[in-house]
Formats: C-alpha cells, structure tokens, sequence
C-alpha cells in the first residue's frame, strides 16, 4: 500500500464565475442560429435543448446523422429536449410523454459567454445500458462543474432498437455498406457540434474532455478505437466502463459483428420498409421479440451483461449496444486497444468496488453449490479457475455467497475493462470505495453509479431517491476533491494537483497504481495477476479461451 496524504487541495480553480446579479436572458448566435437561455439558480448561463442534428425520423430513421439546417430568429433554449425513445422505467423516472425520436439534442452550461480565457470543455454522455437515460436528468446539472470555470455539456443519443438495428437493407443502402451503431454516430456528431460551436459559449473548442458513466463510459471506450472519432475529442474520462472488453458468445462466434446484429434486425423484420412504416412503440416491441428469439436458447453469458439480472427468468437480455461493424467500429475493440490502435490522448479511467450490487438485487443463493454452478456455466470454459479465485469458504452464509457473487461481477465486469482501457491507453486508473448515505442504507457499499453524485457536485442537494439521507462533511469533502480533479484533468490531462507522484499512468511493468477514492485518498497498487483470468476467458484476439488448454 502506498502512502496516504493528509492535505491534496489547497487551491480551487474557481474560473470565470458568472456575475450573479447578471439577470436578464443570455443571448448567443451559433452556426444554426441565435439561441435565448436563462440564468441558472446556481449562477451559470445555461441553454437546454439545443439540436445538434436534424431529427432522426421518416426517411432518417437508422441513418447516420445529418446537420441540423437551422433557423430563424430567436430559438428558445429555456427547455430541455424530448428524451429518445427507451422503456419507461422506475429507476430513471423518464415518463413516456416526455420521449420522442425527434431528440439529437444537447445542452451546456457556461460560466461566461464572454471570459477573458476560454474555458475548457466536458461533454457528458449518459448512462443507462445503452437502452435508457437522457442527457436531462438532473443529476447530470452541469452548474457546480460550471462555477469551476468549466463549460458542461451533456448530450442525448439513440438508443435501443433506434440507435442500434443493423439489417442487411440498411447495410445495401449505406454508402460504406454498414448499419447499426447509430448511438456512436450521434454522440460523434454532438462532439462535432461542440468542436464547431462552444467558442461562442465561451469554451476552448481545442480542449474537450469527452465523460460518461457505464454506457456512457463504454461508448468512450469504442470511440477511443473509432476512426470516425479521431480529432473530435482532446482527453476522455471512463467511469465504469463494460463490454469493451467482452465478447458476446450468443451473438457471435467473433464476439458481436456486422453479421450477428444483421440476423437480430432480420429477426425484427425481413424488411427494413416492414419496420420503417411502424409507430415508435410498435418498432421498440418488434426489438423486444427479436432479442427474445435470439437468446431464446440460453442466456447464461449473457446474464454478464449488467442490465441482466441473474436470476430473473422473464428477463430477456438486450442486444442493442455497440459492436463491431468493420468500419465504425473496424475491428473487436480488445484486439484494436492490444495493437495500440487506440486514440493516443490523456485518459482517467476507473470502477467502483460494489458495481455488482446493483445488478444482484435479485439474485439470492441459498448455497454455495448454487453459486458453484452458476459461476461454473457462466464463465465457461475457465468456469473453475475463476471459481478458484471467488468461491467463497464452505459453509458460506448467503450474506457470504452475495459479496462473492459482487466481487466477481465488479472485478470481470467494470474493474476489467477499466484496467484493460487504462493499459491500453497508458491511461490513469481510479477506483471508487467510499460509501455514500444510500449506499450505507441500503447496505450496497459503493454501488454502481454512486460516484456520480460526487462527480456532479450534489452532495449538498438530497437524493431524489433517497431525501431521507443528509451527505456528511466527509461527502462534502470528497466531492470537493473528485471535482478539483475531474476539472484539473480537463485543463491539462493530469488529475493529480500537489499529489505524490505514486499515482503514476498504467505502464507495462507489472505495477498497476490506482487511486483510492475512500474515506481519504490513497494511491494503491493492482496487481494485474489478479484479473488475468479474464484475459483468458476473453482473448483480445477473439480467439477460444485460453484457460481450458492450462
């Protein structure tokens, strides 16, 4: 263990603060056309709902992007856009009436329009496995991120069906004679718009982190290998990335590909005209059948996907999610991050410790020979050496059975590709351990997503899910610290300030340094024996695992 440090912040890069008695509308003319805002309660200027692309429908549904033309006179952006069209779900809260496909557009929070020095840029890509969420819910509010001197902008994508069906009539249409990854395409398309557009928002359009949680941060992990992606973004942050590293044995013998997701769009409809004439609910259940056929046969990797729960049997697993098209996405991403394929820009990548939690609230074995055989099917053919490496001692309680079933999920899931991402990128690499309110509560430690309200700034707000629960000082104090970072690393691609140099990039000597992101911060070491197993199971090269020839 690496030394602990008493005091790392003594100066904030409070930038550019807003003048607080600036009321009166703000007014701003982009490439589209001029835009009215509004000034936020917290102080920012802030302008919702802007299109960064004309609207997907009609004879642009499953197509790739195009410009939005624009308008005239004065555009109000006072009101966030529509969410795109996704189930409606508790845990997001986004109510059907408020969905639409009519929704590429993004938001920002700007400390000035005008600052002496222009400030550098975070765009935010939502989470929500790749099927839900919006750029607008509120804990994404950019205006603590904002009064640092940082202009914020968070974006809606495609998702689901919408963002991800590939169909060999859409491929025979296309130019470049591919189809799917519509998400990715809309996300380079919003960073295209920032490149274009924030130095009239008052960014530095030649300095944009790209951010994102769980499918925000897995997009991140394949724009990072997308050529299309190149020069559109200067430094990227990982919170919880999945899948990158990954394969998808249903979908496809070489993990996901063109052919594999061309055969889901086929299961939705023999024609591409057959779903083009559909309502937007009609095409979401046609989806829905598809993936039903397609995992009709057994679900038992793909239950390692997050969004699955493990033991739900109604619950059929979602094939929508970025893969391998051969020219979005050129190649697996795992062999591309391996030949050092991937964009060669400053990186901050990291996982939490309790990520599985959030996806086991279902999953309750009674014995350890149930969890011996579920580990065993879902991680063949290296079933008994990951076993080896988390069977928890027998007899185990449930309580014991649980926190293995959470150790695993977190360390094969995000830890994996956090520490693959970092090392393919030179990147540094974070692990998130503190435990917040709710966390403590609800007895899930630092679950999945729980470092956002950090991230954000909204240890002083209460949890819309939990108002009960009041944020400590030792909260306060960490976001504090994430922040300063966060917004240390979007000025110059190193989060560390007055730091110990022990938290050095990943390298490829073996020393795997992390910072601990606790009750305070430490910088540990990984070592990177501890996760090769997963390298054997899913060989960047696509090839059989390894682990069976031992």
């Amino acid at each position: 263990m690496r030394s602990r440090f008493a005091a790392l912040f003594l100066v904030l890069p409070m930038l550019s603060l807003p003048l607080r008695g600036q009321l009166a509308a703000p007014h701003v003319r982009i490439s589209q056309g001029e835009l009215e805002g509004e000034v936020s309660t917290m102080g920012p200027l802030v302008f919702k709902g802007i299109p960064y692309a004309a609207p997907p429908v009609g004879d642009l549904r499953w197509r790739e992007p195009k410009p939005e033309p624009g308008w005239s006179g004065v555009r109000d952006a006072t009101k966030f856009g529509t969410a795109c069209m996704q189930p409606e779900t508790p845990l997001m809260g986004i109510p059907r009436s408020t969905m639409s496909e009519d929704c590429l557009s993004l938001n920002v929070w700007t400390p000035s329009l005008t600052p002496t020095v222009p400030a550098p840029v975070m765009v935010f890509i939502h989470g929500g496995s790749f099927i839900t969420g919006s750029g607008s819910q509120p804990q994404f509010d950019g205006s603590n991120l904002a009064n640092r001197g940082i202009v914020v902008v968070t974006i809606n994508y495609r998702l689901g069906i919408f963002g991800f069906l590939a169909h060999p009539d859409l491929s025979a249409e296309s130019s470049r004679h591919t189809s799917g990854n519509y998400a990715l395409l809309d996300q380079m398309a919003a960073l295209r718009w920032v490149r274009q557009n924030i130095s009239a928002l008052g960014g530095d359009s030649r300095n944009i982190t790209v951010f994102g949680e769980s499918a925000g941060a897995s997009s991140i992990g394949y724009l990072l290998v997308a050529p299309d992606a190149k020069e559109l973004f200067d430094k990227a942050i990982l919170e919880s990335p999945s899948i990158v590293f990954q394969p998808s044995p249903e979908l496809s013998k070489e993990y996901r590909g063109l052919a594999s997701m061309e055969s889901i769009g086929v299961a939705a409809a023999p024609h591409i005209a057959d779903l083009r004439s559909l309502k937007s609910e009609e095409i979401m259940e046609r989806g829905q059948q598809a993936a039903e056929k397609v995992f009709a046969a057994g679900i038992a990797r793909a239950r390692l996907r997050p969004e699955t729960p493990l033991n739900n049997t109604p619950f059929v697993a979602s094939p929508w999610a970025p893969f391998a098209d051969g020219v979005v996405i050129p190649g697996q991403p795992a062999q591309l991050y391996a030949e050092n394929r991937a964009m060669r820009i400053p990186v901050l990548v990291g996982s939490n410790t309790n990520e599985g939690n959030l996806f086991l609230r279902s999953y309750h074995p009674k014995d350890t020979s149930s969890f011996n055989a579920w580990v065993e099917q879902a991680y063949a053919p290296c079933g008994k050496q990951v076993l080896a490496l988390y069977e928890p001692q027998s007899p185990a309680t449930p309580d014991q059975i649980h926190d293995a079933a959470d150790r695993l999920l977190t360390d094969s899931i995000q830890l994996y590709n956090a520490f693959s991402i970092a090392r393919g990128t030179h990147g540094f690499l974070y692990r998130f351990t503190h435990v917040s309110p709710i966390g403590e509560a609800s007895g899930m430690g630092a679950f999945h997503a729980s470092e956002l309200v950090y991230v954000f700034g909204h240890t002083h707000q209460p949890d819309e899910h939990a108002p009960m629960l009041q944020f400590k000082p030792a909260d306060h104090r960490l976001s504090d610290q994430i922040m300063t970072m966060w917004v240390h690393f979007a000025h110059i691609g190193d989060p560390r300030l007055m730091m110990s140099s022990d938290w050095t990039r990943i390298g490829s000597n073996g020393e795997v340094p992390y910072m601990d992101f606790g009750d305070s911060l430490t910088v540990k070491d990984l070592p990177d024996t501890s996760l090769q197993i997963f390298g054997a199971l899913w060989p960047p090269s696509g090839k059989a695992p390894t682990c069976a020839k031992r």
